[in-house]
């Protein structure tokens, strides 16, 4: 697969949940307006669910999935087993939030389970877009499918989320091959349940709202029903500026994080690595670091 493509979905993802931290979880759309927040560039969280961060931190979305590309790049596969015991590590001493999925995955892994058995019955959205670091270093398709399985098993034993995440790996993919992003949406949601077809029709069917007005229609919180649908109308009206989506989304509100590491995913797959960089990337506190793991 093309280098600046793979290297686009990389740093789209980072870039969404970086930028995401100065609003995420704050549902009040007046007081996000309001909020002083510079759209211009990264800024430390308002909410309280991230006390130990500051402009230029990642989300523990984000946290998470730079230890992922710690262990792909090392290990040059994700190995589920290998990779449960570094998460577990890493979770046990974290001081950045622990979301309910966490903490059910990270007590069943210190009781005993194993990677096959830990993970919680969230429903959450954010696990699809940590999946980043898988297609970035797998070659082989049918093993990206495969791993992001067991990545998402891990902490989300939900089939809903698994398809919503088989779906989005499928578009990304299709986005590598620079295939129209409207189109692609729209045709390869019939292949992935009920639920991904469901979502994405509810997107098109508000796609000439308001980003404000469609996301409160769609769903601003953390689950895949609603969050799924609201990261496609994103996708659909801002493919072609991230800048732009990564704005409106959060003054939308909500898991706004979750949404934003999705869509860059897509978006840098789409249009490449230059497209999605904004001025302010080197504004990460990681991106020396991070800068070496991506190449």
């Amino acid at each position: 697969m093309k280098n600046d493509k793979l290297k686009g979905l990389m740093w789209g993802a980072l870039l969404g949940d970086a930028y995401s931290l100065g609003g995420h979880w704050i549902y009040d759309q007046d007081a996000l307006s309001n909020s002083g927040l510079n759209f211009e560039g990264l800024n430390a969280p308002l909410a309280t669910y991230h006390p130990t961060k500051k402009a230029g931190d990642f989300t523990h979305y984000g946290d998470q999935m730079i230890w992922l590309l710690e262990h792909v790049n090392e290990a040059k596969t994700y190995d589920p087993f290998n990779y449960a015991k570094i998460w577990q590590e890493m979770m046990n001493n974290y001081e950045g939030y622990i979301d309910s999925a966490s903490q059910i995955t990270l007590k069943n892994l210190n009781e005993g389970a194993s990677f096959m058995g830990c993970g919680s019955a969230s429903h959450d959205l954010s696990i699809v877009g940590r999946h980043a670091p898988i297609i970035f270093k797998i070659k082989n398709i049918d093993e990206i499918v495969e791993l992001v399985k067991f990545h998402t098993f891990l902490t989300h034993m939900n089939k809903e989320v698994l398809d919503a995440g088989k779906y989005i790996v499928e578009v990304i993919l299709a986005m590598v091959y620079n295939l129209d992003v409207e189109k692609t949406l729209k045709e390869r949601a019939e292949f992935y349940g009920d639920m991904v077809k469901e979502e994405v029709h509810k997107a098109f069917e508000v796609r000439d709202l308001s980003s404000n007005e469609a996301i409160n229609t769609l769903g601003a919180s953390c689950g895949v029903k609603g969050a799924l649908a609201s990261t496609v109308y994103l996708l659909i009206n801002y493919h072609e500026d991230f800048e732009a989506l990564l704005k409106a989304n959060v003054l939308a509100g909500g898991d706004s994080s979750a949404r934003a590491m999705v869509a860059g995913m897509v978006v840098g797959a789409r249009y490449g690595y230059e497209a999605i960089k904004p001025s302010w990337i080197e504004e990460l506190n990681a991106y020396e670091k991070l800068n070496k793991l991506i190449g």
